[in-house]
C-alpha cells in the first residue's frame, strides 16, 4: 500500500501496469478459489494401474463397471461392504446448500456401528446449533440426543431430545443423522440410479481414477435432467479402491453451483466399538431427564 501511495497521479504508464497486474492477479485468484469451491480440494487425477489394494482381475471389474454399469459397482460394493465392516471411526467433513446458501464446511469426528444402527458425532469445526449427536436406533424413542453448542443455553437445558427429521433439525442439514453412514449412502444413490434408469434419464461416465486427500479412487459421474425430485443435476461419487465404499459424494445443482458434499477421512474399520461407546456419559453429553 505504501508503494501504491508514492505513485504520481500523473504517471499514467505506472498505474495502468500496476492496475492490469492487480487485475490478473484477481483473475487468477477467483479461477483458484472457483475450482477450490468445486473440488473442496484434495482431488487429483493418478496415472497407472497398480492402484488401491484391488488384485488386478478386481481392479479390471471396477473399472470396467465404472464405464458401463454405476448400478452394477455400487451393488458389488455394497455386497463387499455388508458382513465384512461391523464399525468405524472417521472425521465426516460435509458441505450442504441450506435456504440458498452455501455453508461453512463442518468437521465432525463420528463414531458408527452397524448393529444396532448407532452414531456418535462431535463437531470439531463450524458446530450449529448442536455439537454433540447420538442417534441408537430403538433408543430413546428412535430420536436424536443432542448437546447444544451454546454454554449457556446447555446451562438450561443439558441435553435435548429430537426426532431425525424435526423441521428443528432439519434446519441445519440436509440429511438426517438416521441416514448417516456408507451402507445407508450407497442405499441412496442406488435409488436415484434405478429411478433415473427406468425413466430412462439416466447418464452416467467415468471420470477416471483420482486420489481423495491420498486415497485412490474411481470417479463415477451421473448426470440427471431438471424433473421429478432427482436431488442433484450432477453428482460426483469417489469409490476407495481398497475398501469400495464412496468417501465422497458431491453434487452440483442446475445452476451449476455445489448443492452438498460429503467425505469420509481418516476411516478405520472394525475398531471394536460396543453399545458403552455409544452412551451419553462415553461422549460428554447430559443423559435425557
Amino acid at each position: 500500500m505504501r508503494f501504491l501511495k508514492r505513485l504520481r497521479p500523473t504517471n499514467r504508464g505506472v498505474r495502468v501496469l500496476v492496475g492490469l497486474l492487480l487485475a490478473a492477479l484477481f483473475c487468477v485468484q477467483c479461477t483458484t478459489e472457483s475450482e477450490a469451491l468445486r473440488t473442496g480440494g484434495g482431488v487429483r487425477p493418478v496415472d497407472g494401474k497398480a492402484l488401491g489394494k484391488l488384485d488386478a482381475d478386481m481392479l479390471a471389474k471396477v473399472r470396467r463397471l465404472a464405464k458401463t454399469d454405476h448400478v452394477a459397482l455400487l451393488e458389488y460394493c455394497l455386497r463387499h461392504y455388508e458382513g465384512r465392516y461391523a464399525d468405524y471411526s472417521c472425521t465426516f467433513v460435509k458441505q450442504e446448500r441450506i435456504g440458498g446458501t452455501l455453508q461453512e464446511p463442518q468437521a465432525i469426528d463420528v463414531k458408527f456401528m452397524e448393529s444396532p444402527y448407532s452414531v456418535a458425532m462431535k463437531w470439531v469445526e463450524n458446530a450449529p446449533t448442536a455439537d454433540r449427536a447420538i442417534y441408537v436406533e430403538g433408543k430413546w424413542n428412535n430420536q436424536v440426543l443432542f448437546r447444544l453448542s451454546n454454554v449457556a443455553l446447555r446451562a438450561m437445558m443439558p441435553s435435548v431430545l429430537r426426532k431425525p427429521e424435526d423441521p428443528q433439525v432439519m434446519k441445519n442439514t440436509l440429511r438426517p443423522i438416521s441416514k448417516f453412514g456408507f451402507r445407508r449412502a450407497m442405499h441412496s444413490l442406488l435409488d436415484t440410479y434405478r429411478q433415473a434408469k427406468d425413466a430412462g434419464d439416466l447418464g452416467e461416465s467415468f471420470g477416471g481414477l483420482k486420489q481423495v486427500n491420498g486415497r485412490n479412487c474411481a470417479e463415477l459421474i451421473r448426470t440427471l435432467p431438471a424433473k421429478g425430485d432427482y436431488p442433484a443435476h450432477i453428482t460426483r461419487t469417489y469409490i476407495d479402491l481398497e475398501y469400495l465404499v464412496p468417501i465422497r459424494i458431491e453434487g452440483d445443482g442446475w445452476d451449476g453451483q455445489l448443492h452438498s458434499r460429503y467425505e469420509y477421512k481418516n476411516v478405520r474399520f472394525n475398531v471394536g466399538l460396543t453399545q458403552e461407546d455409544f452412551l451419553p456419559k462415553s461422549n460428554d453429553v447430559a443423559a435425557p431427564r
